[in-house]
């Protein structure tokens, strides 16, 4: 009897089991399947992503291609031939003819199994020296041939070039067999680097310089590694996380003041992109950027501006990295400039806006490492002295990370704003002035990038809207810049 006492009891634990494990497998697979489920929408929204941007790019490089039939020259029946038979003969890069210029491009890939494509060539001038840069006469128009390194295809390069603002600006158009390739430079060189898109929607990296054995060894190094996303590098899946350990000692501030609603107080006309810009500004430090800390002010008055900005001066440190960002009404009386707070009346009244020269002493005992300055306001840009003496912008993205790393360890300070002593721009669409959208851009498309980089990009946007504003970039004379730039370095 107890026996049978027993083996019941062993068959009822038994039972038990399998039930429980049962139940458990059940829950496993339930789990199992949400989280596919989740990986499957994360993939989705990923490809959805990047699908948006290879349209956006094929887009662009529609628009591009058809605007460069209206500068690039028809040429003659003996300039043709001439053309057809250079690209009839493939040059390794060692051994391409004696040019003014030589240029590496890089199409860098979508997809994590595929490879980025390298292209390399040269042109020269077409012979009518008709503008000036830096003492030296250079012509608008140029021409000449690219190789892909796979030796499958051969393109007819068309170069046009200028002077704007005192940068060397160039717009380059590959017309390859079946394949076009587009790139645009803003440089305060003749050399440097520039971005473009490719047909199929990739990101394009592009290197300009005037030395043919330098091209040689950028090429060679192209062709060993993928590319690291820094500065004007574009693309989800050729990051170097190296780029990513740079030696940075303090911790990442940044205060972020846009003021929209200035009918509130009925003073001032309210406007569109302010607290549209500072919003996804704000998000993109947050959720991607190593910022231990934003501090937003949305249509702030006058006391929340100087509060804000004591703030910020309280918690930082002299290891500490610093942005600072306005948005709103700016407007100048008498030979003094002035941000405007929402409760700032329409008519001066003395301490009633905010006194550029009042920021210049708050910022002046700010303890920070280094100090950045953006303002996207009408008249007030351009009401520090300073100069603009930044020096990455015509290196190579092959030592970026050794110069990156220099221009962190040394002392920053930089005004970066929209425009000079003019009115700004308020939305490019609706929603975002320009200088923010490309601000975002930089941001959004890059893991390491530093401020001059972003203010080149700012600049080309702005000249190519064709906006009578025209940004600045510079250190103030009295702040204490040490030769260094803020960079932005993504989280891991």
């Amino acid at each position: 009897m107890q026996y049978l006492k027993n083996t019941i009891i062993a068959l009822t634990i038994l039972l038990g089991l399998i039930s429980f494990a049962q139940s458990e497998t059940s829950w496993i697979k339930k789990k199992d399947k949400t989280e596919t489920v989740k990986k499957v929408e994360k993939e989705k929204t990923t490809s959805w992503i990047k699908k948006k941007e290879v349209n956006e790019n094929k887009k662009k490089l529609k628009e591009k291609i058809k605007e460069s039939k209206s500068w690039i020259t028809k040429k003659s029946k003996e300039e043709v031939k001439d053309i057809k038979n250079k690209l009839k003969k493939h040059k390794n890069v060692e051994d391409l003819p004696t040019a003014e210029f030589y240029f590496t491009a890089v199409v860098l890939p979508k997809n994590e199994n595929d490879k980025p494509i390298n292209i390399y060539g040269y042109f020269n001038g077409n012979g009518d020296q008709n503008f000036n840069f830096e003492n030296k006469k250079y012509s608008t128009l140029n021409e000449g041939i690219a190789y892909f390194q796979n030796k499958k295809n051969t393109c007819e390069v068309n170069v046009k070039q200028g002077n704007k603002f005192n940068l060397f600006i160039r717009e380059i158009i590959l017309n390859c067999k079946k394949y076009d390739v587009e790139g645009q430079f803003a440089n305060k060189s003749t050399f440097g680097i520039g971005d473009g898109v490719a047909t199929g929607g990739n990101n394009v990296v592009f290197e300009i310089i005037n030395d043919k054995k330098q091209i040689a060894k950028i090429f060679e190094k192209n062709k060993s590694k993928n590319l690291p996303r820094t500065m004007l590098t574009q693309g989800d899946n050729s990051v170097d996380d190296n780029l990513l350990d740079l030696d940075i000692t303090g911790k990442y501030y940044a205060l972020l003041i846009g003021n929209s609603n200035y009918a509130k107080y009925a003073n001032w006309t309210s406007l569109n992109s302010p607290k549209n810009d500072v919003l996804a500004i704000e998000k993109v430090l947050k959720q991607k950027y190593k910022f231990e800390r934003v501090i937003t002010a949305i249509d702030a008055t006058k006391k929340e501006m100087e509060d804000k900005l004591n703030e910020l001066a309280e918690i930082t440190t002299d290891k500490d990295y610093v942005l600072i960002y306005y948005s709103g009404h700016g407007e100048k009386k008498s030979n003094s400039t002035y941000w405007i707070p929402i409760d700032g009346p329409k008519t001066w009244k003395y301490g009633s806006w905010v006194s550029i020269s009042e920021i210049g002493n708050l910022i002046e005992n700010i303890s920070a490492h280094h100090l950045v300055l953006m303002v996207d306001s009408c008249y007030t840009g351009s009401s520090f002295k300073g100069v603009n003496d930044s020096n990455l912008s015509t290196k190579s993205y092959n030592h970026f990370k050794q110069l990156a790393q220099k221009l962190i360890n040394r002392r920053a300070r930089y005004v970066l704003s929209s425009g000079g002593n003019e009115p700004v721009d308020d939305t490019l669409d609706g929603k975002h002035s320009i200088f923010a959208k490309s601000f975002l851009d930089s941001l959004e498309k890059t893991e390491v990038i530093n401020m001059e980089t972003i203010w080149r990009r700012i600049d080309l946007a702005i000249a190519d809207a064709d906006l009578e504003q025209r940004p600045y970039f510079y250190s103030p004379e009295v702040w204490g810049h040490g030769g260094g730039d803020f960079v932005f370095v993504a989280k891991k």
